[in-house]
């Protein structure tokens, strides 16, 4: 029995008709003039294939990014295979195989080779593992910024609190950062961060606090050219961006699967370049170590493949059927739309959104009009309202759902908004209409 005659046995009857609620993921298209970014009609039949209840407008896709149908209905069928025949579904369906064809499918989805990338349970994951791979000894400097989000900065902490290590904090707290004019600030700002005893940079791809889309390209030739190892937090990427991780030319890049590609929450990954990894150990690891087995004997050639790829970092125990799953169903719906094409529609949004937010008195924008420093989100502040009264606000009278994102310590604090697919044109107006609505009431 093969993996398709297999589900379509375990799914003859209506065994699992309760847990799947009628959808329209199913109905076809409407017709589109080529999905280009403004093509409402087309974009709004993209928005009806999420779950989301009727009149809520989900804009918090940096946070958590709610399934398509597609992606739920995977899910479900992959938890009811593997309780209702768990070794049948391992043995004929979800086996290594499978497993690998979704690795690679992933892989070119995010621009690496199958062999560097592995499944992580977050975006967390991959940062904890780059930042404590490599070899590093007292008085050696790691470099992070104080735009970072806590998992990818506090690991960098805690390894230089325990080993010894020094952190050095390039300082983006400066409001010519909020947006910088040209990305070269940002750029200048590591190299003057860099020193030799530099041996790690830890950087996002996109700032979660305010959307700015780093020049990872330029910080990493910087970095190689100094000798030293790159670690980018690709947190929002993968789903929002055409991501091409082999054209960033980093070292190490952690992604998450359960916000912008809209999979299962507990899916990421990890990538590190197929030379270095033998120079980055895993932070959990249960696979052969110097090619033997827990018994001392050599390792099956099974067990040694996985050893010497990016697998090492997933070998530490049971895994997730169902998270996995989602993933293939979660890459399937971005690419059957078109990865540039949904960067696009997401630009588009982003950029309605900021710029009617610009024109609106008492409103501070802090997201670029360089498109080379913006993408899908939209970070914004109103005078004399606090952040998070704003959200709620937003909230409780037009169900549009945002967030805000506060550090005290370093003066900052916006609302920020996520435009993504599930959000539709109108939604995105709405937005912009309800915050100068409130900037009024406030006499901002």
């Amino acid at each position: 029995m093969d993996r398709r005659q297999f589900m379509q046995s375990m799914f003859a009857g209506a065994a699992t008709a309760s847990l799947l609620p009628a959808s329209g993921a199913s109905k076809a298209p409407p017709p589109s003039t080529g999905r280009a970014p403004e093509d409402h009609s087309y974009w709004r039949w993209v928005a009806d294939q999420f779950m989301l209840h009727d009149g809520l407008a989900y804009m918090n896709t940096g946070t958590r990014g709610p399934s398509p149908w597609p992606v739920y209905e995977a899910q479900v069928k992959s938890i009811f295979a593997a309780n209702a025949d768990r070794l049948s579904y391992a043995r004929h369906v979800h086996n290594a195989e499978y497993k690998q064809s979704v690795r690679a499918k992933l892989a070119d989805f995010v621009g690496c080779k199958s062999n560097e990338v592995a499944f992580t349970n977050n975006t967390t994951e991959g940062m904890v593992i780059g930042t404590f791979g490599p070899d590093l000894k007292k008085g050696d400097e790691i470099i992070y910024t104080n735009h970072d989000h806590s998992s990818g900065g506090q690991p960098v902490n805690l390894r230089c609190a325990r080993q010894g290590t020094v952190p050095v904090v390039v300082d983006l707290s400066d409001r010519k950062f909020h947006p910088p004019d040209d990305p070269s600030i940002i750029v200048e700002a590591f190299d003057k961060a860099i020193t030799k005893r530099t041996r790690l940079i830890s950087f996002c791809h996109v700032n979660y606090t305010d959307g700015c889309v780093m020049p990872v390209q330029e910080i990493c030739d910087l970095a190689r050219s100094r000798g030293v190892l790159t670690l980018v937090d690709g947190a929002h990427p993968p789903g929002m961006l055409d991501l091409d991780i082999a054209e960033l030319g980093c070292d190490m890049y952690s992604g998450a699967c359960h916000k912008w590609m809209c999979a299962a929450q507990l899916t990421g990954f990890f990538f590190v370049k197929e030379e270095l990894q033998d120079r980055i150990w895993p932070a959990m690891y249960s696979g052969p170590v110097k090619d033997l087995s827990l018994y001392g004997m050599r390792a099956g050639e099974s067990s040694l493949e996985r050893a010497h790829s990016a697998e090492r970092y997933e070998m530490h125990g049971s895994g997730n059927f169902a998270a996995g799953v989602s993933i293939e169903a979660a890459v399937d719906f971005h690419s059957n739309i078109g990865k540039s094409k949904i960067e696009a529609r997401d630009r588009y949004l982003a950029e309605r959104v900021r710029s009617g937010l610009e024109n609106i008195r008492g409103v501070e924008v802090f997201s670029s009009r360089d498109p080379r420093s913006r993408a899908g989100l939209v970070s914004f502040r109103v005078r004399n309202l606090k952040t998070g009264e704003l959200s709620d606000l937003l909230w409780e009278r037009h169900r549009i759902y945002i967030r805000n994102v506060t550090h005290e310590e370093i003066g900052w604090d916006a609302n920020r908004a996520s435009m993504h697919i599930m959000v539709t044109t109108a939604q995105a107006d709405n937005l912009v209409a309800a915050v100068e609505e409130i900037a009024k009431e406030r006499k901002a």
